[in-house]
């Protein structure tokens, strides 16, 4: 097949057709307006549980850069926590958008000092303030902030949202930003085709199968390898951007998969929604991403999977193979308009591949795949039920592999004999998407609700030291609830506390009642009970007059809340989780800190740590 400028514009054409209209001009950049930027994250990155609703706009690694109003309207929010944005500020525009400024250091000097004050007034640091329109009205172009690394950043940038009326977050590439520039095209590394009903084989096995692209001269990826197939299959892609100023890998504007000059799937991310954003984890190939990183797009609609943001064919993105050659074509765009086009063919095949490999079982649900390889003769297979069994031979030549689905819809067996070796069973419990409640070991109780996306199979196991709840490779879009009960009560119910077991375990907490310990998660995993007897560790840096400054740490269960006093009034601190910083804030910047200093942290298992000094007068 011969590609020439005109095809590779014909793609660029196509896959810009559905883009939304969004005002162009009316906004300029929130930090050095009028000069190129550059982004260490761009709109519908894939990030945990969501995509990216913004633009992660660099500062150089510095912290205090000048933020400026994109618009003329008015301070519509305010809101600091621990974590998340951070800092951040909202601010309301007469056209009905809404322009977010998040992990800031510091607001501008008046709207600094009413912060503070509303801090004072309900006595807590973190908070989420409503303003009216007439409190803080700005002019395109005002200062209103100074850019930091509060809340969840992973450095010292901006991040910049444009909300629509309805809160949906828009790709501010899409407003006509001029300090945008890129003409560097996304990457496509490589596709994952995976078999889908019971008689799909990719080169002659069922699963999941990675293929690598390779990016010729005249721009477009090929496969180098032979693809045989047969049976419906699902298509998958790891593509990113690379802009031309900046070395992080960005997320994509739009993907789009064509199955015999036909449109299969077209996923486009100019704007996204807040409601279902854990869909996100439907739309990515969750296991890869939870294991390795790797961020997965999938060009199919997954059950469960309710974002707006795709057209497809009736098979919602699922394709047959077809008699002969079939043709696949898959474009990638990122926010600039800038494509990339693979052409490849998947030849209709059902040959069967040798294997010397010893037998096996895999799970992909709904079936369970048995791979064998035929030895010359007959294969006796017994598959057993609660009530019931099934009694198969399998047949094959000396020199193919025999393979062999068993449908999980006539239920889950329990047992699978092979030439009367029984074969280690890849899961146990099935979980539907109703409401569903299991029981496990010693009568501890897993109610998911309506947590899972999609019927499912796992390991699901419990006993006095743990629960396996599977694996952390399904996603979920609710709370697990969990009775784990135990042998006995715990004798320090108040230190024993669950926790996700991962290399640092992760605290979830729970309650005890009696001997049973009720916790709930909105993950799979393995959990575990810990004891924590040990408080915090609070190492003051500098202690005067000017400036109050510490540092605290929990080694177990983490910081859950802190409090000070001077003089025996409330002083408000402020947190950097990531450092572990606190740091007094004053209510009158004129007045010094002088008296009696007390600060008490408190970890999740109530263990209290209290400094006290007194603070002298500056001689």
């Amino acid at each position: 097949m011969r590609f020439t400028f005109f095809t590779l514009l014909l793609a660029h054409l196509f896959i810009n057709t559905t883009a939304q209209s969004f005002p162009k001009g009316y906004f300029i950049m929130p930090i050095n307006p009028g000069k190129p930027v550059s982004l260490s994250g761009a709109f519908a990155d894939i990030r945990t549980n969501h995509f990216h609703a913004g633009l992660d706009i660099r500062t150089g690694g510095q912290e205090g850069k000048i933020v400026v109003a994109a618009a003329d309207g008015y301070v519509s929010r305010m809101k600091v926590q621990n974590g998340g944005y951070g800092n951040a500020l909202y601010v309301q525009h007469p056209n009905g958008y809404t322009t977010v400024y998040a992990h800031l250091k510091a607001y501008k000097d008046t709207l600094q000092r009413y912060l503070i004050a509303q801090q004072y007034a309900q006595k807590t640091w973190e908070i989420d303030l409503s303003l009216n329109v007439e409190t803080f009205q700005v002019k395109k172009g005002d200062t209103i902030a100074f850019s930091g690394n509060t809340g969840g950043s992973g450095g010292p940038h901006l991040h910049f949202e444009i909300r629509d009326s309805n809160e949906n977050a828009c790709d501010p590439s899409q407003f006509g930003f001029s300090e945008l520039r890129d003409t560097a095209p996304p990457v496509i590394e490589y596709i994952l085709l995976k078999t889908v009903s019971q008689d799909a084989r990719v080169n002659g096995r069922f699963g999941t199968f990675k293929f690598n692209l390779v990016k010729g001269k005249d721009g477009l990826y090929r496969i180098p390898a032979k693809i045989k197939a047969t049976g419906k299959l699902a298509l998958e892609v790891l593509a990113y951007d690379k802009t031309s100023n900046s070395p992080f890998r960005q997320g994509v504007n739009r993907i789009q998969l064509n199955v015999n000059q036909e449109n299969a799937f077209t996923f486009r991310a100019d704007k996204l929604s807040f409601h279902n954003k854990l869909d996100m984890n439907c739309h990515v190939n969750y296991e890869r991403m939870i294991s390795s990183g790797q961020k997965i797009h999938k060009c199919y609609v997954e059950e469960g999977n309710t974002l707006e943001n795709y057209e497809t064919n009736k098979e919602k993105g699922f394709f047959e193979i077809k008699p002969g050659l079939n043709n696949l074509k898959i474009l990638v765009s990122d926010a600039m308009a800038n494509t990339v086009v693979t052409y490849f063919e998947i030849e209709n095949t059902d040959e069967k591949p040798n294997s010397t490999e010893p037998p096996k079982i895999s799970y992909q649900h709904p079936y369970l795949y048995l791979e064998t390889p035929s030895y010359g003769q007959p294969i006796p297979l017994k598959i057993s039920y609660l009530n019931t069994e099934k009694n198969l031979v399998l047949n094959g030549d000396s020199s193919k592999l025999i393979s062999h689905l068993i449908d999980l819809k006539d239920g889950l067996p329990t047992e699978i004999k092979l030439n009367e070796q029984a074969l280690p069973m890849p899961i146990n419990l099935c979980i539907n998407t109703e409401n569903t409640t299991v029981t496990l070991g010693m009568g501890t109780s897993v109610k998911l609700k309506n947590a899972p996306y999609y019927k499912h199979c796992g390991m699901f196991r419990s006993d006095d030291y743990a629960i396996d709840l599977h694996k952390d490779i399904v996603p979920l879009k609710g709370l697990v609830d969990i009775n784990w009960v135990k042998s006995s009560p715990s004798g320090y119910p108040e230190k024993q506390k669950v926790y996700i077991d991962e290399r640092k375990p992760k605290f979830l907490g729970g309650e005890w009642n009696k001997n049973v310990l009720s916790f709930k998660t909105k993950e799979y995993g393995r959990f575990i009970s810990l004891y924590d007897f040990n408080a915090p560790a609070i190492s003051p840096k500098i202690i005067s007059p000017e400036r109050i400054y510490l540092k605290i740490s929990d080694d177990i269960s983490g910081i859950k809340s802190m409090e000070a006093f001077l003089n025996g009034e409330w002083l408000l601190l402020n947190y950097e989780y990531k450092s572990g910083a606190i740091w007094a804030e004053k209510r009158d910047k004129n007045k010094l800190f002088e008296g009696d200093l007390v600060i008490n942290i408190t970890d999740n298992c109530q263990n209290i740590q209290t400094y006290s000094t007194q603070i002298l007068p500056k001689p």
